[in-house]
């Protein structure tokens, strides 16, 4: 009995094992990104004067830089997203009123929300915000270029690579100026959009 207590007490206090669940897989698409993309972009501009209206469209290659952060809900990805854009030049045409003007929009700088649904490696998603626009209309001898804040919406398809590479393809419509102003004595109204689609190349961090 003597040989048995002993042998007991050199075995210390029990301790039963300990269980840690084994930690929660993070989510592919959380986090801050940085990218370049290019596209096509087409501006089209209303202009109406004399009781007269014509549309002027111009399609330009874009480009531009944009970058974000991700988190992760439940099983959709909200982020916030920035970016500038380059549009393009001016096209020039002949308005029933006027005669020859020149319209365009040479760049965007945004910020949107985003919202999406992650597919394993893909993720389908939509955006909306505000952008500012530069816009300018030469008319009668007159030129006018102004920055207007207008919403921007979009959507698009985003695929995750190995070492936090991801490759887009996203389509965006801009609201970019509705207004009216004087050119050279004739009072003239001007409401304008941009649409492109972009193919973007991103970096997690």
């Amino acid at each position: 009995m003597l040989v048995s207590g002993a042998q007991a007490a050199d075995l210390g206090d029990y301790q039963e094992p300990g269980f840690e669940p084994p930690a929660a897989p993070s989510s592919i698409w959380t986090g801050p990104y940085l990218g370049f993309e290019t596209g096509a972009s087409q501006t089209v501009t209303d202009v109406t004067a004399g009781g007269k209206s014509k549309d002027l469209s111009r399609v330009d290659a874009a480009f531009g830089l944009f970058g974000g952060y991700n988190w992760q809900v439940s099983r959709i990805v909200l982020g916030v997203e920035g970016g500038a854009t380059y549009l393009g030049g001016r096209e020039k045409g002949t308005h029933p009123t006027l005669g020859t003007v020149e319209t365009g929009a040479k760049w965007t700088a945004s910020a949107k929300a985003r919202a999406g649904i992650p597919l394993g490696n893909f993720m389908p998603y939509l955006s909306a915000g505000l952008a500012a626009t530069e816009h300018s209309l030469k008319a009668n001898g007159k030129e006018r270029t102004s920055v207007s804040v207008g919403p921007v919406i979009g959507g698009g398809l985003e695929v995750a690579f190995r070492d936090n590479w991801r490759l887009r393809a996203d389509y965006t419509l801009t609201g970019i100026i509705d207004d009216k102003a004087n050119y050279g004595g004739t009072s003239v109204e001007r409401a304008s959009g941009n649409q492109r689609f972009m193919i973007g190349v991103s970096r997690a961090f």
